[in-house]
């Protein structure tokens, strides 16, 4: 079937044709109710990634990654009967909800210290013991002069009756306790305890969420912490709930919500865009299918059951923005046509036979960029590669189908009267363009190669913003409450160790944990605060003496219920050593990881991995760094091959190209020069680039092909063909900007900076295609070796479309 029967089918059919389409719509629309946020932590890194399989062990074991609540006042005040009673009640709160795998407060605590008394002789009995046994008489005296200091301290308060050993824990409202149990010899506050007690001026509670739990329901519970904090506050404190699943429920939650917002601003900059600059009848008319496009790519997505992700959902104003740049090619094409004669029909035939090859090229050469984005090591940017295909695929096939019937119905009510079609202002900015470097080639040229490989010089320079708390508003609440716990508490986050072994309360592993986290605690003292674990909590007891296993039972037969769900299995074959961070980013994350894990050296039969949000966090930054480069390399590459299949002549795939490789490199130092930081979605904007310029490029070709088809001289071909495509051409320009450009009225960087930054990439995509491929299509023109740009009179192609009808354009 030819264009011109399609065309008449479509004349005839087309309120058949619309009804099929919207049944189709119908149909894979509905699979957009089986979508669903993937706000899982393991979704950034893929769940058959080894450090998600040892991250879900962890959370399986020891809960996600916590919640703080930090008081601030007199840390002694605390202990008062009222606000004991106000802290107990708090925690019983929290944990009847069923939320959390473990609350430890200030209270459970020094508790916890209280009842240490209980064993602690028994404990110093055996460090000595063992200490004799080694022949390391230094350490025996340094574990009996420890002893020596605590009992002067605690007879006093004994004798007195302050403080029983029997029940110690009962003694808390007591200052003169509370001072003893608080503070060593010297007044500072224990180095054990200050995970509950970081200073004198704050105290904090430690809530683990359940593990191996999405964003949304950690957001949940970061609620409820919020809230049930609010209801129990304790007099003379100010209290304060945040943690890192706030920041992720700030983050899911703009996206789940914001998006829909920075959706609907995407269509409305669209629809001003066509109405000033898309002078043709209807021209509101490529929104319809902005929602056909998008309703069957969200429905196909959940039929196929890919999640909506922080990545993929940003892709939505890049849909709308594809569906309007193919829509606009051709509606403008159809008018261009119709304007001859007023032949709806014959217009859709000449639309359908001019510019239908072209346009599938472009549509797949866009697709081939985007399958490149499979290679990307991070699920989620994987994800956002197959939407990217499916909704250009789709796209295409609505446009050719949908558009035409939509636009020969018009023609059916009210039929398009011929007329002049217009030569404006826009028209006249794009002859310049394409002509302005035909005098200068060489030297551009020279200039676009400089560009280009400095370009891909500098792209493995690029700084990616690793920091999550930069990814939200600065301003925002969440960010000042998280920078207020880091001031106050020194720390917002954690690094956690799963230590597995048949018995981690084994002599050889309990020291191990005791002597690796004091290690790395004084190794990375400018990163870490300390090393939290049972054996580093009998080492406190003893003065820092060797743990053996019997002190280990000894503690663990006193410890509060809390601290063994945080830091030990019921079984005993999994421990937790955890390591309070510094406010670092996770680029810096991953050099401490880095040092650390080359340390990492536990007894035989042992094994411990590094876990926890900001290890994930970690790997996802690796993933997107250890392969940017070779993402936009496969890319080309791609187009490449799908060029060389669709026109199999080696200048028609080269000389497209040009402008692609000299936009890519020029983006890219654009950026670098500008000082962006890359972010999870910034990171892929180089086959975005790739695509757009590529289409910009094969469409120009295309046009130019055609018009030296019907005899045209090369200027002629470059003059007409910029006149009839230019104003398309910026208008699809400026709303596929527009479609990016909105992101960047998002009150997150994270969006923001991806927005900009391929609204700069597709303003530099489009004046290469327009100032580079001109000129050089009539340089090959014209170089008598190169075959294939020049018209074949042999060619029944080519003799058909010499016949077609002719327009001249003048001014209106």
């Amino acid at each position: 079937m030819n264009a011109q029967q399609v065309a008449g089918l479509l004349a005839r059919r087309f309120r058949a044709t619309l009804a099929g389409v919207v049944a189709v719509t119908v149909v894979l629309g509905a699979g957009a109710t089986r979508l669903f946020f993937d706000t899982s932590q393991n979704g950034l890194i893929g769940s058959q990634s080894q450090v998600a399989k040892d991250n879900v062990r962890y959370q399986g074991t020891f809960g996600g990654d916590a919640m703080l609540i930090m008081v601030t006042g007199p840390v002694e005040k605390l202990f008062t009967p009222a606000n004991l009673a106000r802290q107990r009640r708090l925690e019983a709160q929290l944990r009847a909800t069923g939320q959390f795998s473990s609350v430890i407060g200030p209270v459970d605590t020094l508790e916890f210290a209280a009842d240490q008394l209980k064993v602690g002789q028994a404990i110093f009995a055996d460090a000595v013991a063992q200490a004799d046994a080694r022949g390391d008489a230094a350490t025996a005296a340094h574990v009996a002069s420890v002893e020596h200091i605590e009992l002067a301290r605690a007879t006093p308060l004994i004798t007195s009756g302050q403080l029983s050993v029997a029940d110690p824990a009962a003694a808390l409202s007591d200052p003169a306790v509370v001072e003893y149990l608080l503070r060593d010899q010297t007044g500072a506050i224990r180095p054990a305890l200050r995970d509950a007690f970081p200073n004198n001026d704050h105290g904090v509670f430690v809530v683990a969420p359940k593990g191996n739990t999405s964003i949304a329901t950690l957001g949940a519970a970061a609620d409820t912490v919020k809230r049930i904090t609010a209801q129990n506050p304790i007099p003379g404190f100010h209290s304060l709930a945040t943690g890192p699943p706030v920041l992720l429920e700030d983050i899911n939650n703009y996206l789940q919500g914001g998006m829909a917002t920075l959706g609907a601003l995407a269509v409305a900059v669209m629809a001003l865009i066509l109405c000033f600059v898309f002078r043709v009848r209807s021209r509101l008319l490529s929104l319809v299918v902005v929602a056909l496009g998008a309703l069957t790519t969200f429905g196909v997505m959940g039929y196929l059951g890919i999640a909506l992700s922080l990545v993929t959902i940003s892709g939505f104003p890049i849909i709308i923005g594809l569906a309007v740049d193919f829509s606009i090619q051709v509606q403008s094409r159809f008018q261009e046509e119709v304007s001859i004669d007023g032949d709806g029909t014959a217009a859709m035939a000449r639309t359908i036979r001019n510019l239908g090859p072209a346009l599938a090229i472009a549509m797949m050469a866009a697709a081939a960029g985007f399958v490149a984005i499979q290679v990307s090591r991070v699920p989620i940017i994987r994800d956002f590669g197959v939407m990217l295909d499916i909704a250009v695929v789709l796209l295409f096939l609505i446009v050719i189908t949908a558009l035409p019937a939509l636009l020969l119905a018009r023609e059916h009510r009210r039929p398009s009267r011929p007329h002049e079609w217009g030569r404006g202002a826009i028209e006249r900015a794009v002859r310049t363009v394409a002509h302005a470097a035909q005098r200068v080639l060489l030297p551009v040229m020279l200039v676009g190669v400089i560009v280009a490989i400095a370009g891909f010089a500098v792209a493995g320079r690029f700084s990616i913003q690793t920091d999550p708390q930069k990814w939200v508003p600065q301003g925002s609440s969440v960010v000042h409450d998280l920078d207020a716990l880091q001031a106050g508490a020194g720390f917002s986050s954690e690094v956690g160790t799963l230590v597995e072994a048949p018995n981690v309360t084994t002599t050889s592993v309990a020291d191990w944990m005791r002597t690796f986290g004091s290690r790395q605690v004084t190794k990375h003292s400018q990163d870490l605060l300390r090393a939290t674990s049972l054996p580093g909590a009998v080492a406190a007891v003893t003065g820092g003496a060797p743990v053996d296993q019997t002190q280990l039972q000894l503690l663990l037969s006193v410890a509060p219920e809390p601290f063994h769900a945080e830091f030990i299995s019921p079984d005993r074959t999994k421990a937790n050593l955890i390591f309070p961070v510094r406010n670092i980013s996770l680029n810096q994350r991953e050099q401490l990881l880095s040092a650390m894990t080359a340390d990492l050296h536990p007894p035989h039969g042992t094994h411990a991995v590094f876990s926890g949000l900001a290890v994930v966090g970690v790997e996802l930054v690796k993933a997107l760094e250890a392969n940017r480069t070779e993402l936009t390399l496969l890319s080309l590459l791609a187009v490449v091959v799908w060029l060389g299949l669709a026109y199999r002549n080696p200048w028609k795939v080269a000389l497209p190209l040009v402008p692609v490789v000299f936009a890519v490199g020029g983006s890219s130092l654009i950026v670098y020069l500008l000082g962006f930081s890359l972010s999870p979605l910034t990171a892929v904007s180089a086959p975005l680039v790739i695509a757009v310029c590529t289409e910009f490029s094969v469409l120009i070709m295309a046009r130019y092909l055609e018009e030296r088809a019907r005899g045209r001289t090369p200027d002629e071909a470059v003059d007409i063909g910029a006149v009839r495509i230019g104003r398309a051409f910026v208008a699809s320009g400026l709303t596929l900007i527009g479609g990016f450009g909105v992101l960047a009225a998002s009150p997150f960087p994270l969006l923001r900076d991806f927005g900009i930054i391929v609204a700069l990439n597709a303003v530099v995509a489009l004046l290469s295609a327009l100032f580079i491929l001109p000129p050089l299509l009539m340089w090959a023109d014209r170089n008598r070796r190169i075959r294939g740009f020049g018209p074949d009179p042999t060619d029944p192609a080519g003799e058909a479309a010499g016949a077609a009808p002719e327009l001249t354009p003048v001014r209106v």
